[in-house]
């Protein structure tokens, strides 16, 4: 490997850390030390081909996520936002800004495409700031949600015209064969998305190999872009084909969750390699012409963004906080800038100072956003406008017709989950549930249960099932690692939900309540709880009694056995009731159970805990293993000469 790119590549990756480190203790927006980043570099780092080359990957993986997040329900459910309310703010913004170029002489079709530059906002620090602030249900989150989705679908075809602004005509001979190639794309994406690849993605997750399953995922992306790029077609195009197709398949959420990481990694870079695209003199040399071109950006997409939101009769109040969370120019405008600089839109001076600008109006967004209120007074003081005090929350009918509030999350859909969801069923307690395994959510997707396949140990997945608005969660899988990662990102995600925990292990209970769990219930003792409570039963002991001993044994979040023995849990339990008492007998050597003589002492063997698992339905003659520890009940005194003669023996 060339040394020289390891180099490189170490000291971005150092500097961004040293930066974002400060940024942080500052509480300023990562976004803007990543600029940052990428401007100080920039003086050193000469050569940066192989860093822009990398940093396109991080645009061809935000193009498959946003593919894979598009929904047809969602998209119908705020359709009138996302058609009228993008067109519009689309159009206007970039009628604006055509008037304001062709005042300085520059030609129409460079002033259509500066307008387009200027039209798209920033998906990735809107919907940090509305996701942050808890903004995804009101009017406004719905509202800026659309126009995002619309812009993200109108850059593909921004893209498309851009060749065609720059002049160039079309080659009418090619026409046949493009055609060709188009409808043979066409029929191997439909067949891909309705045949081919939910069937490799079913077939990859029964293995629960992660490796493979992931592989799948990035050739399905890959290869899409690779496939568009051999026609011609923008790779970003490609890639979020590529996320359509599998966006309506059960995967498309572990896949989501398996792809933000490297999403988040090349974008990051992405956005460094901006910064390295800034000429620090020319910045510094035009500072005050930058600044005024960005508060006229802001200006103008602000007015655009108001317009539209008047055009839609929404309130003043929802309309200025759409306008101020949509003011920025987008990294997508970054991508188109590009293919103006290669189709002859963009001059190299003009380019720079569209980063500049860019940078500035992107970096200034969340200082404006904390701004909102300041902004509305003034509203306020304009006699025309009715300025609300709150942000309405949208009408109930726009709200998705699959949306769950105060529901319970159940993690796994083995024993447990299913009873647990049968409970939620009878009760009419909203619920939905995520399993691992392919088979179970394909058939019982097929009973009608609200399930999708993921592993919430992922925060993607979590998203999808509504965690933040959840009131409960239960989760119950076999693995610990699973279950320590999914509690950690629900208590992040949503610090007021009430997360329920089953664990095999007593000893695992204090590092879960630690974690934020709020009720952890260890199989291990409630096994010796229900067979304890059983045997009182067999001798009728009072109910009375067994309810106050076993009440007592389970509260203060089971403190007194976290770190005991199952010997040490047969004592404190015949400590409780004084007329029975709970024996144990540690085997030292392989043999027949009925070799022992627990009949002769009037002894009932209850269980036989075996490498900790509890064993019961066992014959007289079971055999037994080094290390079996066998508990049994009967009169204290018979339990003394028992063990005393085993002592003997």
């Amino acid at each position: 490997m060339d040394l020289l790119l390891l180099e490189t590549i170490s000291i971005i990756l150092i500097t961004a850390v040293a930066i974002l480190l400060i940024f942080n203790k500052l509480k300023l927006p990562s976004m803007i030390g990543l600029f940052l980043t990428g401007i100080i570099l920039g003086q050193f780092i000469t050569s940066t081909d192989i860093i822009t080359e990398i940093a396109e990957l991080g645009v061809i993986f935000l193009l498959f996520i946003i593919g894979l997040e598009f929904s047809i329900e969602k998209f119908s459910a705020i359709k009138k936002y996302a058609v009228l309310g993008g067109i519009l703010q689309v159009l206007i913004t970039t009628l604006l800004v055509c008037i304001l170029t062709l005042f300085i002489s520059i030609p129409l079709n460079e002033a259509i495409f500066l307008g387009f530059l200027v039209c798209f906002s920033s998906t990735a620090i809107v919907m940090k700031l509305i996701q942050k602030q808890n903004l995804t249900h009101s009017t406004q989150g719905r509202v800026t949600l659309g126009i995002l989705i619309f812009q993200d679908i109108a850059v593909i075809l921004v893209l498309l015209l851009t060749p065609i602004l720059s002049g160039k005509n079309l080659d009418v001979t090619t026409l046949p064969l493009t055609v060709m190639k188009l409808v043979a794309l066409s029929v191997i994406i439909t067949a891909g998305a309705f045949w081919i690849v939910p069937k490799a993605l079913h077939e990859a997750a029964r293995t629960k190999n992660r490796d493979l399953y992931m592989l799948l995922v990035l050739f399905i992306c890959l290869g899409t872009t690779y496939a568009t790029s051999s026609l011609g077609i923008s790779p970003e195009l490609g890639a979020f084909i590529a996320g359509l197709i599998i966006s309506h398949t059960d995967y498309s959420h572990q896949t989501l969750g398996y792809i933000q990481p490297f999403q988040d990694v090349f974008m990051s870079i992405f956005l460094i390699s901006i910064g390295l695209m800034i000429n620090v003199e020319y910045f510094i040399a035009n500072i005050l012409w930058i600044i005024l071109l960005a508060i006229v950006v802001l200006l103008v997409k602000f007015i655009a963004t108001f317009v539209t939101g008047r055009i839609l009769k929404l309130p003043v109040s929802t309309i200025v906080a759409i306008s101020i969370l949509l003011s920025q120019i987008g990294e997508f405008s970054f991508v188109l800038a590009g293919e103006g600089i290669k189709n002859g839109l963009l001059n190299n001076e003009l380019f720079t100072m569209f980063l500049a600008v860019s940078i500035i109006t992107m970096s200034s967004t969340p200082f404006l956003q904390k701004m909102t209120p300041k902004i509305l007074n003034l509203f306020k003081k304009i006699p025309r406008y009715q300025v609300d005090e709150e942000l309405t929350n949208i009408q109930h009918e726009e709200h998705y017709e699959d949306e769950l509030e105060n529901h319970v999350v159940i993690i796994g859909f083995g024993v447990n989950g299913k009873n647990i969801a049968r409970a939620c069923y009878r009760y009419n307690i909203p619920y939905i549930v995520v399993d691992m395994n392919p088979l179970i959510v394909e058939k019982e997707k097929s009973y009608g249960i609200p399930i999708i396949y993921g592993n919430a140990a992922n925060e993607s997945v979590q998203k999808e099932l509504k965690v933040t608005s959840a009131k409960c969660m239960v989760v119950a899988t076999n693995t610990f690692e699973s279950t320590y990662k999914t509690v950690d990102t629900a208590r992040r995600l949503n610090p007021d939900i009430h997360i329920i925990v089953r664990t095999r292990f007593v000893r695992n209970v204090e590092e879960l309540y630690e974690l934020g769990a709020d009720e952890v219930i260890p199989e291990e003792f409630e096994t010796s709880i229900e067979m304890f409570s059983r045997v009182m039963d067999y001798y009728n002991k009072d109910v009375d009694e067994i309810l106050d001993t076993i009440d007592t044994l389970r509260s203060d979040h089971y403190n007194t056995f976290r770190c005991v023995s199952p010997e040490e849990i047969t004592a404190k339990l015949s400590e409780r009731l004084t007329n029975l008492n709970v024996g144990s007998l540690n085997v030292n050597r392989k043999k027949p159970l009925n070799e022992y003589n627990f009949s002769k002492y009037d002894l009932t063997v209850t269980s036989i805990i075996r490498n900790n698992k509890t064993l019961v339905g066992f014959s007289p003659n079971f055999p037994l293993e080094i290390d079996d520890l066998i508990l049994f009940t009967g009169d204290p005194e018979d339990i003394n000469c028992f063990i005393q003669e085993q002592y003997n023996s």
